[in-house]
This record gives structure tokens, sequence and C-alpha cells, in this order.
């Protein structure tokens, strides 16, 4: 397998990995309702991921499903870990109603269009645009609540800049997908072909680096933690 192949296809169920490795450390001690909201989203996460990437190495039928299913799990646990810490109504009133319009448009694409044999590259912008939102939104609330903890104490700091390095730097990779994808559905050479795989490539690696984030984070929690007690 050439290294292109495995950053295109084996890296992203490995991130997924790495980031259940971040959240099982952070929490084995005391877990909270939102880490195992985390820990679920991630599981499901390398599961779908795995299995596509095993389907894609087999040459199997086409994959998109799985990553339309990921897609609605991002949305609906995602949404339901930033309701648990994000403060105010208003925030949490903007993640209900973003979750539920994001929701609207993948069901209708799934369920109506039935659009299954190109990767839903919009759905995917809007599920990362949410994102990026939340995380602005949960700076604005740490910045409108400075205190005199370390913010690098925070678990939820780790995890949401993360979050901005990788949703951020995805929507605009799923922009330029579906713009790609449109534009050469016609032609599809192996040069066109490998341009895909090399973008996707870059959001695995933007996705790797959110995920050993969190777990550098973790891990460094972690031994803060134990120098305290001891």
């Amino acid at each position: 397998m050439s290294l292109l192949a495995f950053i295109g296809n084996i890296l992203e169920p490995i991130a997924y990995l790495v980031y259940v490795a971040a959240v099982y450390l952070y929490g084995k001690k005391n877990r909270q309702p939102q880490d195992k909201v985390l820990l679920v989203y991630y599981s499901i996460g390398f599961v779908t991921m795995l299995a596509s990437a095993v389907m894609v190495e087999m040459d199997a039928p086409e994959t998109i499903w799985l990553y339309n299913v990921h897609a609605l799990v991002t949305v609906w646990l995602l949404g339901a870990y930033f309701r648990h810490i994000l403060e105010g109504a208003a925030r949490k009133n903007t993640v209900l109603v973003m979750t539920a319009a994001i929701t609207l448009y993948l069901l209708y694409k799934n369920l109506v269009l039935r659009e299954f044999h190109l990767f839903d590259s919009v759905g995917y912008s809007l599920v990362s645009f949410s994102v990026v939102l939340y995380v602005l939104l949960y700076f604005h609330q740490l910045l409108s609540n400075v205190t005199e903890e370390n913010i690098f104490h925070n678990f939820n700091f780790w995890l949401t800049t993360g979050y901005l390095i990788y949703f951020l730097g995805s929507f605009i990779i799923f922009l330029t997908y579906h713009y790609l994808t449109t534009k050469i559905l016609a032609t599809f050479t192996m040069e066109e072909q490998l341009l895909l795989t090399s973008l996707w490539g870059l959001h695995n690696c933007l996705l790797f680096t959110s995920a050993g984030l969190l777990l550098g984070g973790s891990l460094w929690l972690g031994y803060r933690r134990k120098s305290v007690l001891s």
C-alpha cells in the first residue's frame, strides 16, 4: 500500500481510534455525561470509517451511505456535547436550531432525493460550519467568564481547539471537493482521481492532527492530576 493510499483511506479510522483513546484516558477516573457522548461518537466514527476503509480496499460497492450515516451521527452527538458545555439559553438554542436544520437537510437528501452516488460535500460543509460556530460560541463563553483557572487545565479547551483546526479546514476542503467532483465528473481521469485522493488525504491529516492534540492534552491533564495527588 502506498503512503498516499494509507493517508487517504486508513488514516481516518486511526484518527477516530486516537480520539477514543484520548476520551477514555481522560474520563476513566470520573467520566462526565458529555464524556460518554464523545466516547459513543468516536466509537461509532471508528467503526463506520473502518468499515468504509475495508470496503474501499476490497473494491466493494459505494460506501457513501456510511458517510451519510456518519454525518447524521456527528450532527446529533456533537450537538448534544455542545449543549452540555455551552451555557445560556441563546447558545443552547443556537445548537438546537442548527442541529434540527441540518438534520432536515440530510434526511431530505437521503430519504427523498436518495443521492448515494456522490459524497455529500454540501451536507458535510454544513456540519463543519455548525461545529465551528459552536466552538466560537464556547470561546466567547470562556472569554466572558474569565477565572483564575489555567485554560490549559480544561479538557474542553483542548477538544474545541482541535475541532477548530479540523472543522475549519475541512469546511474549505468539502467545498473544494464538491466543486472538483462536479467539475471533473465527466472525465474522471487517473490524474483527477489522484487529485481527489490527495485532497481527502489532507482532510484525514487534519482529523489526525485534531485527535493527536486531544490525546496530548488528555495525557498532560492525567499527568498533572497525578502530580497534584502525589
